[in-house]
């Protein structure tokens, strides 16, 4: 696979044909931030018709449906919003971590896999730029290490600390280490000071506003608030407005990361109709409760976005047909009343995921042997 990476943005947006409410909207539904972000947001599309809109994506062997199809659908309405999409692909993290054996080709060809996934789910390519975060450090080094220090010097040892043990936490059930840090002979001084140099990465390019975490990253959550914390006393310069994505909870009946080494934990773009189906079927989906249900919140998130709509097919032993929800709020209050069914909810998901995946399913076929190199 090439790793060359080319595209083009344009600078002529449809944001003119939209209201600015419709725009902020727009922008709300993609990703969540504090209320003083929400402001900012707003004054901001207020004077700006092409804001610089960059998405932080970390290279992964097995695309998570977040970063798979959320991703398209968001980086879509940005570009019909009138923003200028960028999207990082952190290279530079994933060798410091030591993934893919810390090889940077590897990591390349990685970050260029997801792209041709993005591809084949429709992203607008010609409206994106792609841009490698080693090439960008790499173009102005005194510039990304000054603002390392300068984050480094206004903050504690303690907030860096904190910063490391919500990443920590999550490595804790992901690979199953140790809960103390001095139990570990793999952790070293720079998982401490990891938090600044992230968060100058974050204010190194001069981007207008930046969607963080795109799956369950929860340390970039924590340089979110350290990197707002950091902006509050800069006059003037580069403050983005920072937004946190939608995520989609797991799909097993266990906490946020209970199951993870579970394959059943999330739909990944990998999945082909048997595993797809095995999964919805398996997933966590109580009657008649729509609050934090995994499966409508698929389909809140993904399957409306997509279609504009949710069929929920008729059952093959009754006569009746199907039934289309224009609203999500239908569908929830439908199924809070118990009209419909988890069994009808798991038929409705199942049955708009194989569609949506289909065309990527075939082309994982091919490309599978790619994917598994890492």
């Amino acid at each position: 696979m090439d790793n060359s990476v080319e595209a083009t943005i344009s600078t002529t947006g449809n944001a003119v044909e939209m209201s600015l409410d419709e725009r902020f909207a727009t922008m709300r539904s993609i990703g969540l931030g504090s209320i003083d972000e929400e402001e900012e947001l707003r004054v901001l599309l207020e004077k700006k018709v092409a804001p610089i809109y960059y998405v932080w994506c970390d290279p992964l062997p097995s695309v998570h449906i977040a970063q798979g199809i959320m991703m398209v659908l968001n980086v879509n309405k940005m570009v019909k919003d009138g923003c200028r999409v960028k999207i990082l692909i952190a290279d530079w993290f994933a060798h410091i971590h030591n993934r893919f054996g810390g090889d940077m080709s590897d990591i390349r060809t990685i970050g260029c896999y997801m792209i041709e996934v993005w591809k084949e789910a429709g992203l607008e390519l010609n409206e994106v730029e792609f841009m490698w975060l080693s090439d960008e450090i790499n173009r102005c080094p005194h510039e990304y290490w000054m603002l390392v220090m300068d984050v480094a010097r206004n903050n504690t040892l303690g907030r860096m600390i904190r910063c490391w043990d919500k990443t920590f936490e999550y490595a804790l059930v992901l690979y199953g280490m140790p809960a103390d840090p001095y139990d570990r002979p793999d952790v070293v001084a720079p998982m401490i000071f990891e938090p600044c140099m992230q968060c100058a990465a974050v204010l190194l390019p001069k981007a207008d506003i930046w969607l963080l975490s795109m799956d369950h990253d929860d340390d970039l959550e924590e340089v979110r608030e350290l990197t707002r914390e950091y902006c509050k006393d800069m006059k003037g310069g580069n403050r983005p407005i920072i937004l946190s994505h939608n995520k989609l909870p797991n799909l097993l009946e266990d906490d946020e990361f209970g199951n993870i080494g579970e394959p059943g934990w999330a739909i990944f773009m990998e999945d082909g109709e048997q595993s797809l189906s095995v999964k919805v079927r398996k997933a966590f989906c109580p009657e008649k409760v729509a609050q934090g249900n995994p499966c409508l919140e698929y389909i809140r998130h993904i399957v409306f976005p997509w279609f504009g709509h949710c069929e929920v097919p008729g059952k093959e032993e009754k006569s009746g047909g199907s039934r289309t929800f224009h609203k999500v709020e239908e569908l929830i209050s439908d199924y809070e009343s118990g009209a419909l069914h988890s069994a009808d909810v798991k038929r409705a998901l199942e049955e708009a995921l194989k569609k949506i995946m289909k065309t990527i399913v075939e082309f994982f076929g091919i490309q599978r042997g790619v994917n598994k190199k890492a």
